[in-house]
């Protein structure tokens, strides 16, 4: 064997030693990183849990507090949902991609079933969604891509403008080796200068009290396509609409 042939294989198989002992650290930080947020918001559970119970509490005996009082009571309450919020948000972000049993579903069951989840909120908005589909299947898991969606639709129905009767239109067209999907609305729209960070985990754009979250939601969304090595992006113009689109691979 020529000298250089043997310069090549020990270069080759160097390199494949590199790459595995990368992996194998790779491995090892998402495993402690998973392990970390599971424990975290398990253990934050328990003590959140305790002050809204006694919270509870104090609620009964409001009518003996000063003004003071009420204000303080008020605000610990509001901070303690919202934290429970976040905490619970974070565990359900981590738990994305865990254990997941791959099977095939349909798009269209999927949404119908977040149309359930979320039939309160459609029905006082009185919202009209339509759907324009390609009938197909996916190999995936079904979980993440009922999240996927309740996500994408209910941010379409919280996001619509005030006084106007919600519209939110669902389409998927095949490009390529992928399913194209795109949820559209004609709410408040998006400013652009946040099309770079809206994807981003706790990033928000709206504080404003009436607009409910803590900016997980997206952060999810980008997850769960990322798993199935799809994309998502979003279009949007202040006061027309938004439309988010995202890939999935076809079955």
């Amino acid at each position: 064997m020529k000298t250089d042939q043997i310069k090549e294989i020990e270069d080759l198989l160097l390199a494949n030693k590199k790459l595995k002992e990368e992996n194998f650290a790779l491995n090892r930080q998402n495993k402690d990183l998973k392990q970390f947020s599971y424990l975290a918001t398990h253990d934050l559970q328990q003590p959140i849990n305790n002050i809204i119970s006694y919270l509870s509490i104090l609620e009964d005996s409001r009518k003996n507090l000063d003004d003071l009082g009420n204000l303080c009571l008020t605000v610990i309450k509001k901070s303690s949902f919202k934290m429970k919020s976040f905490i619970t948000s974070l565990l359900e972000y981590s738990l994305i991609g865990n254990n997941p049993k791959d099977e095939y579903i349909v798009i269209a069951d999927v949404i119908e079933s977040v149309k359930e989840v979320l039939s309160d909120k459609i029905e006082e908005s009185n919202a009209t969604i339509n759907i324009n589909l390609k009938e197909h299947q996916l190999y995936c898991y079904k979980n993440d891509i009922h999240l996927l969606f309740l996500h994408l639709i209910e941010n379409a129905l919280k996001f619509s403008k005030e006084n106007e009767t919600p519209e939110i239109t669902i389409k998927s067209e095949i490009k390529d080796e992928n399913y194209v999907y795109s949820i559209s609305d004609k709410g408040i729209g998006i400013e652009e200068v946040h099309f770079k960070n809206i994807f981003d985990i706790f990033y928000t754009i709206n504080r404003d009290e009436k607009y409910e979250g803590v900016g997980i939601g997206l952060a999810d969304c980008k997850k769960i396509i990322e798993l199935y090595k799809g994309k998502i992006w979003l279009e949007s113009t202040i006061n027309k609409g938004s439309t988010f689109f995202f890939t999935l691979p076809k079955a």
